[in-house]
Parts: structure tokens; sequence; C-alpha cells
């Protein structure tokens, strides 16, 4: 009687029944299925694909290949030996096979390949070996890539980089780019004005640090303004910090722009120090020779006023003393005494009147608004057809005495020059203290005149100095002059002057 095994053998349960093998023909078949999978992805694949013998003989090329080299058929090139008819230098091929002697693949190799018309075409390669059964290497095969538009464009982008380095390297000119306020390029230049060895000494630190403090809120105000698209000027004068904390006077220019596809700042600047001193002293004499100027005025008003006028006065009490003594009944003599007594008095009067145009009492001893009155009503007396209308506000204190003669002298061209060339019926005058600047205008309703590119008359030197002589006065005293003419609507002119000369020299 035979036992059948029951299912609560346990080893005859678990046991699982081996995969019986491939007959022959199911392998064949299964080899067959693979290569023609493979070979489907070998011909249509994008990208050249190659297979090579140890010599580099070309065994297959897919028709991605087959273009690239600019051949019509694959048969034209296998066979072909790559050294001499692909490599466009036989060396790279020679380097091609030592790098696979060392190691079995080559992930990026960049050559240049030789196009069947003989144009040169650059590539990147990968490679691998090809074994037979025996673990022998019986060849390579691989991937070629064509680079030759990237490489044309990288060619073209170094020379323009060199280009625009050369040009920046060599500038006279600092140039700088700040992202966030922090410096991301500087060339040289810049760094040789602020006194650095080299631009690695500033890349990385804050802008700010290299603007003198009491310059900053002022260069603030301008990028703001061109942030917002704001009209700023395109260049201005501003001082900078020097490695050695000395001041640096810059003429600066700055732009937003993109840079590197961030927004940055993007300025270039000069050093005008040199300039500056330069202005400085020719500002300084011509403060100097207009104190000069105006001490000699007051010493002939004082001559005039002490040496003529006491003559004058004794010559004025002789005649009448003279005439007093003469009898009554030369009556003659005594009108001819009197007509001399008021010629002495005529004379009298106009050394008072040149004394007190060259320098008048007032102005030393009342200050600029009491003068100013005294000379406005003096003028509106001689000229009756002119209104001049006089206003000043907050002047609580003395100017400091150069700040006041200047005032003066142009209130005197301004109405000299109204009074011969403008042809007005009103004059508007307003002269306002408002720390730290006092501001004079001017306004008349005269003919005008056809203004220069300085604001000045045409021909200005050919009929007066009187303008120019008023913007020297201001330009030493650091203060600015802006004159408006149009003509038949008369002129503006606007001066604005610090309250005192003296904080630029302490």
């Amino acid at each position: 009687m035979s036992v059948k095994p029951t299912h609560n053998d346990p080893e005859k349960g678990l046991k699982k029944p081996e995969k019986e093998p491939l007959t022959g023909l199911e392998a064949e078949k299964n080899l067959e299925w693979s290569e023609k999978k493979f070979r489907h992805l070998f011909e249509h694949s994008p990208m050249a694909i190659y297979l090579t013998d140890l010599n580099g003989a070309v065994l297959d090329i897919n028709n991605a290949g087959v273009e690239l080299l600019g051949f019509s058929l694959r048969k034209d090139i296998i066979g072909l030996e790559s050294k001499n008819f692909i490599y466009a230098d036989p060396e790279e091929r020679k380097r091609y096979q030592k790098i696979l002697e060392r190691k079995d693949s080559i992930n990026e190799f960049e050559t240049q390949l030789r196009r069947q018309d003989g144009s040169i075409i650059d590539v990147q390669m990968t490679a691998a070996v090809r074994r037979n059964e025996s673990g022998h290497v019986v060849g390579y095969e691989g991937f070629i890539k064509d680079i030759t538009a990237h490489k044309k464009a990288e060619k073209e982008l170094r020379a323009s980089e060199e280009k625009y380095r050369t040009v920046v390297e060599t500038s006279l000119g600092a140039i700088y780019v700040h992202q966030d306020g922090v410096f991301t390029f500087a060339n040289q230049r810049l760094a040789e004005m602020l006194g650095y060895s080299g631009p690695e000494e500033i890349i990385g630190r804050y802008f700010w640090e290299f603007v003198h403090p009491e310059d900053r809120d002022m260069v603030k105000s301008r990028g703001l303004s061109r942030q917002r698209g704001d009209f700023t000027p395109r260049q201005y004068t501003v001082r900078g910090i020097k490695k050695d904390s000395s001041d640096v006077w810059i003429e600066l220019r700055a732009t937003n722009a993109m840079y590197m596809g961030k927004p940055a700042v993007v300025g270039n600047f000069i050093d005008i120090t040199k300039r500056k001193r330069a202005e400085e002293e020719i500002r300084h004499l011509s403060r100097r020779l207009i104190e000069i100027t105006e001490e000699e005025k007051r010493m002939i008003a004082r001559d005039l006023h002490d040496e003529f006028g006491q003559a004058l006065t004794s010559l004025h009490f002789d005649l009448e003393a003279l005439e007093n003594s003469i009898p009554e009944g030369q009556k003659g003599q005594k009108q001819r005494c009197g007509l001399l007594i008021n010629q002495v008095e005529k004379l009298a009067d106009n050394i008072r009147k040149t004394t007190a145009h060259l320098r008048p009492d007032l102005l030393d001893h009342l200050g600029l608004v009491p003068t100013l009155e005294w000379y406005i009503n003096d003028f509106a007396a001689r000229r009756k057809e002119i209104e001049v209308n006089f206003q000043a506000v907050g002047f609580k204190k003395r100017l400091e005495s150069q700040t006041e003669i200047v005032l003066y002298r142009i209130l005197q061209e301004c109405l000299n020059n109204i009074s011969k060339h403008a042809k007005a019926k009103h004059v508007n005058i307003m002269l306002t203290y408002s720390y730290p600047k006092v501001i004079f205008i001017i306004k008349d309703d005269g003919v005008g005149y056809e203004q220069a590119d300085d604001g000045l008359p045409w021909g200005i030197l050919k009929e007066g100095i009187g303008l120019l002589s008023m913007r020297e006065r201001v330009a030493s005293l650091r203060g600015t002059i802006d004159i408006n003419s149009t003509l038949g609507r008369g002129t503006v002119i606007r001066v604005e002057l610090p309250w005192s000369s003296r904080i630029f020299d302490e």
C-alpha cells in the first residue's frame, strides 16, 4: 500500500518548483528581440553613437553620427581610420586612447573633428572600452555631442569680457558696482584713488563707508530719487573718504542697472581734488581782491570826507565871513560871495554822494537793511518814473561784514542796470534771512534781454562787466546766482549767500 505525502509535511510543502531552463529556440528569440531593441535605440538616438576597434577604425555609427560628420551614407564612414580621417589633430586620438588605457571610460573629452567637407567642429565625446568574452579590450564605443555653437559663444564671451575688462581696468576713472549697498565690483583705478592697493580691499564693504558723513544724506536722497525715476543731476560732486581717513573730492555719476541677474547701482567717478583746491585758491584770491578793493574804497571815502570835507567846510565858513564883512553898499561883491558859497555847498553835496557810493557810513554803523532802504529811497528820488518795492524778512542780527558789502554792491549794480537798460516801471526787491542762507531776489518788468548759455546777455564783455562782477562777488563767498531774463518780460536775479563767509575759513 502506497502512502501519499500530505500538506502537513513542512519540507515538502515549502519547496518551490525550479524554473525550467529555456530551450535553445526560446533563448535565440530573446537574444534576437534584445538586439532589435538596442538596434532601434542606436539608430534613432538624436545623439551620435559610434563603435571603433582598437586602432580607431569605425565599425559602426548611427544616423546622427553620419549627419554630424557631414556624410550622406553610413557605408562611406565604416572602415575609416578616425585618427587620420576624422580627428582634426591625429595627436588627439592618441590622447583619447591613453586615457582609456588608464581607465575604462571617459565622461567628457573635448576635441575637434573634421567633417567630410573639411570643416572643423568642436565636440564632446564619451567613451567606454569594449571587451570580448575573454575580457580583452577589443575596441571603444561612446557618444559624440556637437558643441561648436557653445564653443563659439564661449569664445565670443571671453573676447567681450577681455575687451571690457581692458577698458575698465585701463580707465582713467573709477568704476564700481554695488548691490544692497555692498561693493560687488571695483576696478583698480578706484582702489588707487581711495588709497588702497587693490579692489579686493574694497569689494564686500559697504558703499557708505567711503562717503563723507556730511554728504551721505545728499547721496542717499539722490539715490532714492533715481530709484523712483525722478530726474536727478547726472553728475554731481561729493567728498569721499580715503584709506588714511583723508578727504578726496570726486565727481560722480551713477545709474540703476542689472548686474549678474540682480538690481545694482553702476557708477563711475574721477578725482577732482586738485581742481577743487585750485577753485578754492581762486575763490580765496578773488575774495581777498574784493576785500582789498573795498578797503581802498573805504580809505578814499574817508579821505574825501575828512580832508576835502573839512576843507570845504572851512572854505564855506570863510566865504560866509567874507560876505558878512562886505559893506551893504557893495551888492555885487555880496552876490559873488553868495554864488561861491552855493558852489561850495554843491561840491560838498557831491563829495557826500561820492563817499556814500564808495562806502556808506550807514553800512558800518547801522547794518545792511537800513543802508539798502537809504539807497533805494535815494534811487527812487532820482528816478521817479520807477516804482521800487523793498521788503526784508528775518533780520534779527547783523550779517558778517563781507556778506553785507556783497549784497549792497549787488543791489547797486542791479539798480544801475535797471536805470540804464531795463526801461522798467516796477521793481520788486525781497531780502530774506533764513539760516544758514541769505536770499536776495530782484525782479523788474523791463524789456529783458536775450541770454547766452551762461545766463548773461550776448556780448556782455563788450557792453560791461557789471553782471560778471556780481558773479565773482557771489562766488567768492561760495554763494549762487541765478539770472533769468526774457525779451519783453523783464529780468529776475536770485542770489543765495551763506550767512557768514568765515564758516569756510575755520
